[in-house]
């Protein structure tokens, strides 16, 4: 009589079960990658998101001045200070604002208020904003025409970002670019 074998025999089973092992080791180690990489991923849109906010701000900031812009470059950061703009985050009707990097932390900040000078006085009522830490450029030129500005920057990490904004209303102001030589010399003449 013949006997029928319908069945796996041990070593069969045994393969088949290693086999079945090593393609759940790999799937589990591609989804601790994919975990780990979406992790990175959030991390780093989450950076760019706050500097991207920050640059449509600045951006804004500038587009809405009268063009009373005092561009100082003489530190490694820039500042710009904007004395006259329609881009208010508090509804002030016109408010000067000044972006300046903080030397704690490399911290871009932004300062709103109406008359204010920098270093602040505590009796001045201004809104610090901090824009973003850690930065490694922030640079902004005067282009071949006065009503072009380019803004450089970078936060450390991320990807460098650069702008610029074109036909600034002059009309009622001069332009300004200031080194710390030129504001000596004025305070001597004013004497």
């Amino acid at each position: 009589m013949k006997q029928n074998k319908n069945g796996f025999t041990l070593l069969e089973v045994l393969i088949s079960i290693m086999l079945l092992s090593l393609v759940l080791m790999a799937l589990y180690k591609s989804a601790e990658i994919l975990r780990a990489s979406n992790k990175n991923l959030f991390s780093h849109l989450e950076r760019t998101s706050d500097t991207l906010k920050g640059s449509k701000t600045l951006y804004m900031d500038i587009l809405q001045s009268d063009g009373n812009i005092t561009i100082n470059t003489d530190k490694k950061f820039h500042r710009l200070i904007i004395g006259n703009t329609q881009h208010s985050l508090y509804g002030l009707d016109k408010s000067k604002v000044t972006w300046i990097v903080y030397k704690e932390n490399n911290t871009l900040i932004r300062v709103e208020g109406r008359k204010y000078n920098i270093p602040l006085k505590t009796e001045e009522n201004v809104a610090v904003d901090v824009i973003s830490e850690n930065m490694e450029l922030f640079k902004i030129y005067r282009g071949k025409k006065p009503e072009n500005i380019l803004v450089l920057l970078k936060v450390l990490g991320g990807e460098p970002q650069s702008f610029m904004v074109q036909n600034i209303s002059l009309e009622k102001y001069q332009v300004k670019l200031v080194s710390p030589a030129m504001i000596g010399r004025q305070k001597k003449s004013h004497k």
